[in-house]
């Protein structure tokens, strides 16, 4: 091979390689732009982790708000359980005993119901519903015919003077139980107090549903 042949063989062999070298150079190039791209997008659909925490403080705050504006319901009444829809609530003065009040339930509806337990009785904005004297318990729930009654008595305050100074109520809160768990059932009754309020201190307390006045305010 002369010197020529060989120096114009050298010159080609030269130039493929610059081209091999530019064009695997191009697509190195490309692939960490794309790479990058990758790292910058996550699976599509797919919210970043600062907007998943996000969203579910959202929604708890609106379980929260929703359970805070049911504090004054309680759960739907089943059928035959006396509750405020079918039953008419009124609180009554008595001349006997002394600092006691009456608690009247009239059935309204054309269906008898059972009033279960004793009432929840919560005075002004109390926090905790007036505790219920035990041995007042009687021996089945109380059912009441359409247009009868049940009746529960509040002892207001200790005749002995051992429950505190106390203070004047101004508003009583009725409601009602549900079989078995103890929950109330039905909206809350405001039952207007005699008179306009009443002394009640830490001494008061309350019975269970009772069939007869006289049961209700013997205890």
């Amino acid at each position: 091979m002369s010197v020529t042949t060989r120096t114009r063989t050298r010159v080609a062999v030269a130039a493929i390689g610059a081209t091999v070298a530019l064009t695997l150079t191009a697509c190195g190039g490309g692939g960490d732009d794309a790479g990058a791209a990758s790292d910058k997008s996550g699976p599509a659909g797919t919210a970043s982790p600062a907007k998943d925490e996000e969203a579910a403080a959202e929604a708890k705050d609106g379980e929260s708000g929703s359970a805070a504006g049911s504090s004054d319901k309680g759960k739907s009444a089943a059928p035959g359980v006396c509750a405020s829809g079918t039953v008419k609530v009124e609180v009554k003065a008595v001349s006997t005993p002394v600092n006691h009040l009456l608690v009247v339930a009239t059935n309204t509806s054309k269906s008898a119901c059972t009033a279960h337990g004793y009432p929840f009785l919560r005075f002004d904005q109390d926090q905790a519903t007036t505790p219920v004297i035990d041995k007042s318990r009687p021996q089945a729930p109380v059912t009441i015919a359409p247009g009868k009654s049940a009746y529960a008595g509040i002892v207001t305050s200790a005749a002995d003077g051992s429950g505190g100074t106390g203070r004047k109520a101004k508003k009583l809160a009725v409601s009602f139980q549900g079989p078995g768990d103890g929950s109330s059932v039905g909206d809350k009754v405001d039952a207007p107090l005699p008179g306009g309020s009443v002394h009640v201190d830490d001494q008061a307390q309350g019975t269970y549903w009772q069939s007869s006045q006289a049961d209700a305010l013997k205890w």
